[in-house]
């Protein structure tokens, strides 16, 4: 049953939007049993290991665990912008919301709207699960096309087009939603004043530079790599340690003996020195992209530091 708010006039004369839904059930049904199983394999696996003595076996089984609740966190995300994703019909456009994400497109912009089962549909490129689809995919007779959408078939596909992009939805209604936008676009409200342009609305952290900056990029997830590594350096050797470690640093003939346990305070300091450092680096890369450079690149020496501390108290 598909949902649609009824058309209602404020006080101020202002009209509500339509708003039809995708059917949400077996996408978010899909995402949802994902994210459970995840969780659970992540719990699994944490209490298995969390007895086990330190190793390079439990590193993994705890690094693994750690891979799950991202991933959970990724699909939870995903998950809810499926069970949240809705079409808003008014005189001024088309506003499509995904997630954190909502595309607008002005009435005037839409040149015409194809069913699905007037175009050959092809892979798609992005978030793809069994009825739920988000992403890009070339679409013959129409072109590259931005797929918000909850489709079984083609059938339930609607195609936006216009002069600067295309979209696929797949409202519940089809043809209520068709016959909606028609009435829109031939009435005077949609001609009678000039419409917002064609754009997308992301939140702040979607558009922050550094994602779009490479070298940014790969500058902090060497530094990460490098503590990971170094946390599974320690972890490997710790078995076959002596029970006392001189952990003395920079070994300058001085002695500092301390139980073995202590060695993991190496990676886990690196942790915390690694965290500052990517925090402040992020926080002044919009403003001075050659000081976050030079904090990334600080935060890789620092890790190279503890790899020799490491490797000394180990040796």
């Amino acid at each position: 049953m598909h949902s649609l708010s009824p058309r209602q006039i404020g006080d101020e004369g202002v009209v509500a939007p339509l708003i039809y839904r995708p059917a949400r059930l077996i996408g978010t049904a899909t995402g949802a049993a994902i994210v459970v199983l995840a969780l659970l394999l992540a719990a699994l696996l944490m209490a298995f290991a969390s007895p086990w003595a330190i190793s390079a076996a439990k590193f993994l089984a705890f690094g693994s665990a750690f891979l799950l609740l991202t991933l959970a966190a990724v699909f939870a995300y995903w998950t809810y912008a499926c069970y949240a994703m809705s079409y808003a019909l008014d005189e001024k456009g088309l506003s499509i919301r995904w997630g954190l994400i909502r595309q607008f497109i002005p009435l005037n912009q839409i040149e015409r709207c194809v069913p699905g089962r007037e175009a050959r549909l092809l892979e798609i490129r992005g978030v793809n699960w069994w009825a739920y689809h988000v992403g890009r995919a070339s679409v013959p007779t129409i072109g590259e096309v931005l797929f918000y959408s909850c489709h079984h078939s083609p059938w339930e596909l609607i195609y936006i087009v216009t002069s600067s992009g295309s979209y696929a939805i797949s409202p519940e209604n089809s043809i209520r939603f068709s016959m909606d936008l028609q009435r829109l676009q031939s009435s005077e409200a949609a001609v009678g004043e000039e419409a917002p342009r064609q754009r997308a609305e992301h939140p702040l952290v979607a558009i922050y530079p550094f994602w779009l900056d490479r070298y940014g990029q790969a500058l902090a997830v060497i530094a990460v790599l490098a503590n990971v590594a170094l946390f599974g350096f320690v972890f490997a050797v710790y078995p076959g340690l002596a029970d006392e470690l001189n952990l003395a640093f920079p070994p300058l003939g001085q002695t500092d003996l301390r139980a073995k346990r202590e060695v993991l305070q190496i990676p886990a300091t690196a942790l915390a020195l690694l965290a500052v450092s990517l925090a402040a680096g992020l926080a002044v890369h919009k403003w001075e992209r050659a000081a976050s450079y030079l904090l990334l690149a600080g935060a890789i020496l620092l890790q190279g530091l503890f790899w020799v501390a490491a490797a000394i108290a180990v040796t």
